[in-house]
């Protein structure tokens, strides 16, 4: 079973937070959470328009990934509100099992305090424990240059480049990296 020990720390400014794998009942905040973060339109592939995503289908995501042990959803939390989260699912073929695919996302106003930074950290320590895994890889718009440094300071490094994968509202086009960072 995929879960990581809670475990708390401290933001810039002060805030304690607490990380812990996602739970069934977490649902519904989750939803919130993504909804909010697709409203914003910044830096996130789905649209708040594609997200279709029912509670129950939610708590069926989450008990899936908690059964699965290369997946592992990760919520950081702040006096009981959820303030961002991490996606990690592992690849299931046999010559690409040892890697896996991370998406995370930051509530707005938690930005540019750590939190970010911690949900990373806490996915690289399950996963050096992990028997299986070895690399950790993620997308990234090329315009998310916040993203990309944090990305960059914890030893993610560029392997490629999808040229003009994204299309927004407006007709400009963006580049998606490709970045990785081996655990073993």
């Amino acid at each position: 079973m995929s879960t990581i020990p809670n475990t708390t720390a401290q933001v810039k400014g002060g805030s304690t937070i607490t990380m812990r794998t996602a739970r069934p009942e977490d649902a519904r905040a989750i939803l919130e959470h993504a909804r909010a973060i697709f409203a914003e339109g910044a830096f996130v592939l789905s649209t708040i328009e594609d997200f279709h995503m029912t509670e129950e289908q939610e708590t069926a995501w989450i008990r899936a990934n908690r059964a699965d042990p290369g997946d592992l959803v990760i919520v950081a939390e702040y006096e009981g509100q959820i303030i961002g989260m991490l996606n990690f699912q592992s690849e299931r073929r046999k010559r690409v099992r040892h890697h896996g695919e991370l998406s995370m996302s930051v509530n707005r106003a938690w930005r540019d305090q750590g939190v970010g930074r911690t949900l990373l950290l806490t996915l690289i320590a399950w996963a050096e424990q992990h028997p299986v895994l070895e690399k950790l890889c993620l997308q990234v718009f090329a315009t998310n240059t916040r993203a990309i440094a944090l990305y960059t300071s914890l030893s993610f490094v560029e392997e490629g480049r999808q040229v003009r994968d994204i299309k927004l509202e407006t007709g400009e086009y963006v580049d998606v990296l490709m970045m990785g960072r081996f655990v073993r």
